[in-house]
C-alpha cells in the first residue's frame, strides 16, 4: 500500500533511518536514543540542557527521558546535576569520557547521513532539509 499523506511518510522516513543508524551505534555499544541525546548535549553550551529540554525536544515522557539517561550514566557518558537557578530540576552533563569520543562520534554521523540519504543527489539533500525546517517552523 503506498501513500503520499506527509506525516505517514516522514514517520516512516524516520523509522527507516534508525533502522539504517542502528548497525552503525551497534558497534559502539549506543542505541539511537542513547546517540541523539549525546548529539543534542554536545551541541549545546555545556551544562545546559534540562531533563525537561530532552522530554520537550524529543516528544518523549519523563520516564522514557529518564531509563535513557540511566543506561548513559551507567555507560560512564553522563551525569545528572542540581540545575543552580532551579533546585527542583537537573541538568544533563557529559563526562570526560564522552567528550573524549565526541570526534569519533561525530565521523559515525558523517558516514549514518551518508547512508541514509544514499539515494539523494547533494542539491535533493539540501532541498530536503530547507523543506523540513520549513515544516517546522524554523
Amino acid at each position: 500500500m503506498s501513500t503520499d499523506r506527509i506525516a505517514i511518510l516522514i514517520k516512516k522516513a524516520a523509522l527507516e533511518s534508525e533502522k539504517v543508524q542502528a548497525p552503525f551505534l551497534q558497534s559502539h555499544g549506543l542505541s539511537v536514543a542513547q546517540y541523539k541525546f549525546l548529539k543534542h548535549l554536545y551541541n549545546a553550551p555545556k551544562d545546559s540542557v534540562r531533563i525537561v529540554d530532552l522530554e520537550i525536544g524529543y516528544s518523549m515522557t519523563h520516564p522514557a527521558v529518564i531509563d535513557i539517561l540511566k543506561v548513559l550514566e551507567k555507560k560512564g557518558y553522563t551525569t545528572r546535576i542540581v540545575n543552580p537557578e532551579d533546585a527542583r530540576s537537573k541538568i544533563v552533563s557529559l563526562t570526560e569520557k564522552a567528550y573524549a569520543q565526541q570526534q569519533e562520534l561525530d565521523d559515525l554521523s558523517d558516514k549514518m547521513e551518508e547512508s541514509v540519504t544514499r539515494n539523494l543527489s547533494a542539491s535533493e539533500r539540501s532541498e530536503l532539509i530547507a523543506l523540513l525546517h520549513k515544516m517546522m517552523g524554523d
